[in-house]
């Protein structure tokens, strides 16, 4: 198993225990190593998740991610 694919799974968990800012950076990371538009897909959907249950103060922290995401699905690469 892969790095990105272990940062998804750890990042899952965090998310379900309450750990939203370990896990933000964990999809930081993992959206940064990500090369396949797949798996771009799946961290994206995951930060937009994040986001939407996060507080008023705690929806900056998943932009990044996000935005990196996005950025590898449409060009697989970026």
């Amino acid at each position: 198993m892969d790095t990105v694919t272990e940062a998804l799974e750890e990042a899952r968990r965090l998310m379900g225990v309450g750990d939203d800012k370990r896990a933000a950076q964990l999809l930081h990371t993992a959206a940064l190593e990500c090369h396949d538009p797949a798996k771009a897909a799946q961290i994206h959907a995951l930060a937009v998740q994040g986001r939407e249950r996060a507080g008023r103060f705690g929806r900056r922290r998943w932009e990044e991610p996000i935005r990196i995401a996005e950025a590898r699905q449409v060009t697989g690469v970026s």
